[in-house]
C-alpha cells in the first residue's frame, strides 16, 4: 500500500507554511511519508512544514527521522455546546450583517487579516468566496456602530451547524468583542432552530480556545496532533 497523503501548498505564498496530512499509511512507511511530503513542500518554497496523521495505526510522535525531527506544536479539537436557554447571551453591542456578493472583497480582506497568524488557518480567495456564498453556509460581518469590525462563517454540511470562523480586525481586539461576536452567532443559530453547535479549534490558539471553554464548549473529540517538521541536513537527499 502506498501512503495516502494530502500535501497542502496553498498557504506557502502568503505565509510560507506547508502541511502534510497522512490519511492512510503502514506504520513502517510513516518516515518515508513525512519525507515525501516535506520534499514536495520544500520544493514549492515552504519555510515551515507541519504534519499530522489521521490514521490511528500510523501515528506521528516527537523525535528524529531520517533527515528531520518532529516537534509537537498543538492539537486540533472538536468542541460542542447545546444552544440551551441558559447559555450566556450577548450584550447587544454587535449586530450581524449577512454577506453579499457585492461585499465579498471586504469579507476576504477582513477574514485573511484576522486569521493570518492562527495555527492551521486557511487563506481565502475568490473560489472560497463562491463556496461560502452557497446554501450550505451562512456568513457575514460583525458591525460595531454600523462599521464592520469582524466576520463570521457557519457551515451546515452536517447534522449540527459548525461555527467555522469568527474573527476581528486588529483594532477591535482586546475589548470583549470576540465573546460578543461568538454569543451573537450562537443566538443567530438558535433563532434558526438549531439546538447544538460545534467548532474546531487549535489548543495553541491563545485567544479562541479559552474563549470557547469560557462559554461552555466542551471537547467532544481529538481531531489531530500537529508536529513541526524540522529539516536536519539531508531531508532532500
Amino acid at each position: 500500500m502506498q501512503p495516502e497523503l494530502e500535501v497542502i501548498t496553498k498557504e506557502i505564498p502568503a505565509k510560507g507554511k506547508g502541511y502534510i496530512l497522512i490519511r492512510k499509511c503502514w506504520p513502517d512507511q510513516v518516515d518515508e511519508a513525512v519525507r515525501q511530503g516535506a520534499r514536495k513542500l520544500l520544493g514549492e518554497g515552504a519555510t515551515s512544514i507541519f504534519a499530522a496523521s489521521t490514521d490511528p495505526s500510523a501515528p506521528l510522535c516527537e523525535g528524529a527521522g531520517e533527515g528531520y525531527r518532529l516537534e509537537f506544536r498543538h492539537d486540533m479539537l472538536g468542541m460542542e455546546r447545546a444552544l440551551d436557554p441558559g447559555r450566556p447571551r450577548p450584550e447587544g453591542r454587535i449586530t450581524l450583517e449577512p454577506l453579499t456578493r457585492e461585499k465579498g472583497g471586504q469579507f476576504l480582506a477582513i477574514y485573511n487579516a484576522s486569521f493570518f497568524d492562527v495555527p492551521n488557518s486557511a487563506t481565502y480567495g475568490r473560489d472560497d468566496l463562491a463556496q461560502i456564498l452557497g446554501p450550505e453556509y451562512r456568513c457575514g460581518f460583525a458591525l460595531l456602530d454600523g462599521v464592520p469590525v469582524g466576520i463570521y462563517e457557519c457551515g451546515f454540511k452536517k447534522e449540527n451547524p459548525e461555527i467555522g470562523s469568527i474573527g476581528l480586525t486588529k483594532d477591535a481586539r482586546g475589548k470583549g468583542l470576540g465573546r460578543e461576536l461568538l454569543l451573537s452567532v450562537m443566538d443567530m443559530l438558535s433563532d434558526m432552530g438549531c439546538t447544538r453547535v460545534w467548532l474546531q479549534v487549535s489548543t495553541a490558539n491563545e485567544s479562541a480556545y479559552p474563549l470557547y471553554r469560557s462559554v461552555g464548549f466542551v471537547q467532544e473529540r481529538l481531531l489531530s496532533h500537529w508536529y513541526e517538521v524540522i529539516s536536519e541536513g539531508d531531508l532532500l537527499a
